[in-house]
């Protein structure tokens, strides 16, 4: 006789799915979904028999959520997606798991089964996220800009922009070229004009070229206003507003004031320091 059809596996396993209320601890389905419940051991020990074990190794699971525990199929969830898509440029593919014809392959990779590849839908599926459609939406906004209408072409072969706020130009350069922005050159050179135009629209969206052309910007900015304190101990302390640019011929002077107008902000009582 089978281990599983003995009277005391039989009363071990109702007593497993009556602590789960008689539904799957997965999907939380039960008979009157259809499904058929069975009792899942998350270890085995040699020699011990199917109910020689404690409740809590035991949990009550689906037929097919059980499956896919045992690696008997892919599991529904707890995917993680890794690495790059692939464009083939065509549906030349086939997602390993709904076997739809496929362009973008999405990497997936689930513990308890490994690797698939799969299309944009069952990778948003199985990760319960929306990494493959928005992957997807921004790299086809990325080809939108750069075939854009709005690039401008100059005598001189420079095609211009302005997105983000920002000024652009692609300029030739001998086989290469090179990206402006706000009249900054940059370091970098491209192979060809699209893969410039690409670089640029990442390097918007991504805040890097606000940020570079901040940093470039503010110390050539005159710095109009600083709060400043009268440097000696023991005297009351005044908030002094210094006006005017500070530059290093004012920083030649000891106090670094020179040419600068101050003006005590005195308070209605007196600060102690």
């Amino acid at each position: 006789m089978s281990h599983y059809s003995r009277p005391e596996w039989q009363a071990f396993r109702a007593e497993v799915i009556k602590l789960y209320n008689g539904v799957c601890n997965k999907c939380s389905r039960g008979p009157e979904d259809e499904v058929v419940l069975q009792v899942h051991h998350s270890v085995y020990v040699a020699g011990r028999l199917p109910w020689e074990y404690p409740h809590e190794a035991c949990e009550c699971l689906c037929k097919g959520c059980h499956a896919e525990e045992h690696g008997i199929i892919p599991p529904k969830s707890g995917w993680e997606h890794f690495g790059d898509y692939t464009d083939l440029g065509a549906l030349d593919g086939e997602c390993e798991r709904c076997g739809t014809s496929i362009r973008y392959v999405f990497p997936v990779y689930h513990s308890k089964w490994g690797t698939m590849e799969v299309g944009e839908f069952c990778c948003d599926h199985l990760t319960s996220s929306d990494y493959a459609s928005n992957q997807l939406r921004h790299s086809k906004r990325r080809a939108r800009f750069a075939s854009s209408s709005r690039w401008v072409k100059g005598k001189s072969g420079v095609h211009s922009i302005t997105q983000g706020g920002v000024r652009l130009a692609v300029v030739p350069e001998g086989p290469r070229y090179r990206l402006r922005m706000n009249g900054t050159d940059g370091k970098l050179r491209f192979v060809s004009e699209n893969e410039a135009k690409l670089k640029a629209f990442d390097l918007i969206e991504s805040g890097i070229a606000k940020a570079y052309l901040l940093k470039k910007k503010l110390p050539s900015q005159s710095r109009r206003y600083a709060l400043a304190y009268t440097p000696r101990l023991g005297q009351d302390r005044l908030p002094i507003i210094i006006s005017g640019a500070m530059d290093k011929h004012h920083a030649s002077e000891p106090d670094g004031t020179s040419g600068l107008r101050c003006e005590s902000l005195k308070p209605s009582s007196p600060v102690r320091s």
